[in-house]
């Protein structure tokens, strides 16, 4: 059992430390019987680690997390910022993780203080050709899904294309916890503007969009009708069945540009 306290600063930290100890891995080798063209034979296949994480936080009921492990930090802080659990960093005061099994943290939360003040976003308004350039970006750091096939992936990027956080896990929501938490510990969560994810863009989704005040979010599936909602309600426009050379939008279309050669 392997125990490691982290005290969260009220500035930003970069890079973040990482509490997960090095002999916590997030594939690992099972025996299998593969069918092809000879018939069944025995191989050995590279699968994702699931595992669960017990997270404690302050008075609120203790949550279970399945996710591969790794990036345990950004994903406790993303998802209880994505909960209302927290509204920053600061609220933050100290987690400690301890990895037995299952592998648990506890969080202790400071007395929230006043709302924190967030700047108006511009308007924004992006070439379509960005949408793709960015997706080969992302699809080449997807290491853990080349090796497994059994990930989901999330990516924050500036209004600029560039990359401010990455997320991959077994679970589409963990990754997109682990891309949030990790910009909002580096103070880069307010320069967010494009959202990715390799998934369908549902409810769940669509609402840790609207609660980070994300503008663009964009998934490799469909959306759903909750999805569309949520993005309509909050004024996000949401691309769905990104790929290729082609997308469709489902909701605020105007913020990308009549570009016509792409």
């Amino acid at each position: 059992m392997t125990t490691s306290l982290l005290r969260i600063p009220t500035v930003p930290l970069s890079p973040l430390p990482e509490p997960v100890p090095a002999a916590t891995s997030r594939e690992c080798t099972v025996p299998l019987r593969r069918m092809g063209e000879g018939g069944l034979a025995d191989r050995e296949d590279v699968i994702a680690v699931e595992a669960d994480l017990l997270v404690r936080a302050g008075d609120h009921p203790e949550t279970v997390l399945s996710r591969t492990p790794g990036d345990d930090l950004n994903l406790v802080v993303g998802h209880l910022l994505c909960e209302g659990r927290i509204r920053s960093a600061a609220e933050v005061e100290r987690i400690s993780f301890t990895y037995g099994s299952p592998a648990e943290v506890a969080v202790t939360l400071r007395k929230p203080g006043p709302a924190p003040l967030t700047a108006e976003r511009s308007p924004l308004c992006i070439a379509p050709g960005m949408l793709f350039k960015l997706k080969e970006l992302f699809e080449r750091r997807q290491n853990l899904f080349r090796n497994t096939g059994s990930t989901h992936a999330a990516a924050l990027f500036d209004a600029d294309g560039a990359l401010l956080a990455y997320g991959e896990d077994v679970g589409r929501h963990n990754a997109f916890d682990k891309a949030i938490g990790r910009a909002l510990l580096e103070g880069t969560l307010e320069s967010a503007a494009i959202g990715m994810l390799s998934s369908r863009i549902a409810l769940a989704m669509a609402a840790k969009a609207a609660a980070v005040r994300l503008p663009v979010l964009c998934g490799f599936s469909a959306a759903t009708s909750a999805g569309v909602d949520v993005a309509r309600a909050h004024g996000i426009t949401l691309v769905g069945r990104l790929r290729g050379r082609s997308f469709d939008v489902y909701a605020n279309h105007w913020r990308l540009g009549n570009e016509q050669d792409f």
